[in-house]
């Protein structure tokens, strides 16, 4: 389990996203599918093919009221895999959040949609040791989303390591899907109520339209 989506709701309407026009319903993740969520990572760590945990979605995580105690149950549940999330920086990314995310050793990715206060929050994360990058995807290395945005397309094509590695998505209402440009859930595989481990990852409709190249 590569992403768990913790919600899908957001703050912004950037037009090189699918959020705006997405038909998945924008909702936060229940506190009892995010710990389902987390038995299937404790699953996956036991064989040793949990290698970090983004808990990053299509959706502005740290709008979650319970983000901060999902923090602490996911380093509870994998004391030792590296964790990260995505912020777009905006004020629902807090000190309390910085805190948290600094007591479990969990890194955060910047994105600058929206400059004058992606600055803030870098340096926030700066000051409590926990920033692993400032994304500029969407100017540096632009994609389409599978076609599902009207944006141009700069980023190198490569193999898609979720596809390559068996990465998969856990999306707000449990679905697994195999992909995190999923906007539409038109690659889910399971849910995480079936038997743990149990899902396969396998290309679906998106592949043949995204940048990425079937592996």
């Amino acid at each position: 389990i590569h992403q768990i989506e913790v919600t899908t709701k957001c703050n912004l309407r950037c037009r090189y996203c699918p959020h705006p026009k997405m038909q998945r319903p924008k909702e936060h993740m229940e506190m009892s599918t995010f710990v389902r969520a987390l038995e299937w990572c404790k699953h996956y760590d036991r064989f040793g093919t949990q290698k970090e945990l983004s808990l990053t979605g299509i959706g502005e995580g740290t709008m979650h009221p319970e983000f901060i105690q999902f923090l602490y149950l996911a380093r509870s549940a994998l004391p030792t895999v590296p964790m990260c999330f995505s912020t777009n920086g905006l004020p629902t990314f807090t000190e309390a959040i910085c805190r948290a995310a600094k007591t479990n050793q969990i890194g955060v990715y910047i994105s600058v949609h929206r400059p004058e206060m992606a600055g803030r929050a870098v340096e926030m994360a700066k000051d409590y040791g926990i920033l692993l990058n400032v994304n500029a995807g969407a100017i540096v290395s632009a994609f389409d989303w599978a076609g599902q945005v009207d944006w141009y397309v700069s980023a190198a094509r490569s193999n898609c390591a979720y596809l390559e590695k068996g990465w998969a998505v856990v999306l707000f209402d449990g679905k697994i899907t195999t992909c995190c440009l999923d906007a539409a859930d038109k690659g889910v595989v399971g849910h995480i109520d079936d038997p743990i481990g149990s899902v396969k990852i396998k290309p679906y409709s998106l592949c043949s339209k995204c940048h990425e190249l079937v592996p």
